[in-house]
């Protein structure tokens, strides 16, 4: 930033002046836009209610049955296959007349039977009708019973460079864990030293290889031997090692960069515990937590250079229907806010089916095919949830 040197005290006073009217206007917008992303990239069941503080509460939004609803979906981004799958989906609910918030995580692999995809996949089959947000609003809003009112959706790489505008985050990691299959950016399709071919296989070497005889695409190892099964998941990872990393972390406070907490909030493969899209869920909230942190902090409220990265990352990170004027608004009422619960989609209301009948994919599927299970049990937390403080634990299992 050029620096501008004034003669008079009354100079300096009116620069002052003016940088706190700038601030004043941009501030507001650019925590609104931050903490919007924070939730679209991260599905948590731990967030704390000063996340939404600047979503939700003017009458004069969009809302259903006194609620308010927005979808946050977060995805990879760039040009590999897979770029445009949203891994992270959360809705945040806000009660207009309690004040109550329930944020709803949807599991990225739950099935939906009339699309014949997994959720993870309905903005990207939005997308090739030209409206990926509108699309999975109404999707989403099915498997939820409930109208989706506004969308946000962001990329990963626009979280990373967030995160390093706003400086290292410190993150709780509450138990230590590896992941020896943590993909690499950029590798998807590294072939690691195998070559792709077509070979015709005579009955004889198909029997071999329990294959079916005739014309098929393989790849040749770097030693000549036939990887007949790459495809397969857990086999893919073993041929295709230059592919993958191995990522670390120790249990304790850690001081994280945008990539680091990209690989703590993304890792799908850790040991202890580490492995399932449940733990996953809880170490995105704690990055969550502390991404509100640190925006919140005088730090970065007082760094003009900070704002001004953020405001310009933000703007190229990001598909919302949430109009400018609204976040002013949505910040206006921001304060009214009361208690913060998660709603997690977890194996207390769904099940992993066989493998073998969806293609080889792991899935969790309900146990209806209209979501009316899930549908009930929402309302039965929302009722629950906004009883009097000292029964709201209670939750439906």
């Amino acid at each position: 930033m050029k620096q501008i040197r004034f003669g008079t005290r009354i100079d300096n006073s009116l620069k002052q002046r003016r940088l706190k009217t700038i601030f004043k206007k941009l501030v507001p917008i650019t925590i609104v836009l931050g903490l919007l992303i924070a939730l679209a990239i991260f599905l948590t069941t731990l967030s704390g209610p000063s996340v939404i503080n600047f979503i939700i509460s003017g009458t004069s939004l969009n809302s259903d049955d006194g609620r308010v609803n927005i979808l946050l979906l977060g995805m990879a981004g760039g040009t590999h296959d897979g770029a445009t799958l949203t891994d992270t989906i959360l809705v945040a609910s806000y009660n207009l007349k309690s004040r109550k918030l329930h944020l709803i995580s949807i599991p990225r692999d739950l099935w939906l039977p009339s699309l014949q995809i997994k959720a993870n996949a309905a903005y990207q089959v939005g997308l090739t009708q030209k409206n990926g947000l509108i699309f999975s609003k109404t999707v989403m809003g099915n498997v939820i019973g409930l109208p989706i009112h506004y969308g946000l959706r962001v990329d990963f790489n626009g979280f990373v460079k967030i995160v390093d505008a706003l400086g290292k985050i410190d993150v709780e990691v509450e138990r230590e864990f590896d992941d020896y299959n943590y993909p690499i950016t950029g590798k998807e399709n590294d072939l690691c030293g195998f070559e792709e071919k077509e070979i015709d296989f005579s009955d004889e070497e198909a029997q071999k290889l329990h294959i079916q005889p005739g014309k098929r695409e393989v790849f040749i190892a770097p030693d000549g031997k036939i990887a007949t099964d790459s495809a397969e998941e857990d086999k893919g990872t073993k041929y295709f090692t230059c592919r993958y990393e191995h990522i670390h972390f120790n249990k304790g406070e850690t001081s994280m960069g945008g990539d680091t907490a990209l690989k703590f909030v993304r890792s799908r493969h850790g040991t202890n515990g580490e492995n399932s899209d449940f733990a996953r869920s809880a170490r995105q909230g704690k990055v969550l937590q502390a991404i509100r942190n640190k925006v919140l902090s005088l730090e970065t409220l007082t760094d003009p250079q900070k704002i001004g990265d953020l405001i310009q990352i933000l703007g190229k990170s990001i598909d919302t229907d949430i109009a400018i004027k609204d976040i002013a608004e949505l910040y206006k009422f921001s304060k009214n806010l009361g208690k913060t619960y998660s709603i997690v989609l977890d194996d207390s209301i769904l099940f992993h089916p066989s493998s073998a009948d969806y293609g080889g994919s792991y899935v969790l599927i309900s146990q209806d095919d209209d979501f009316s299970i899930i549908h009930e049990y929402i309302n039965k937390v929302f009722l629950e949830d906004e009883k009097d403080e000292a029964t709201s634990s209670a939750r439906p299992r």
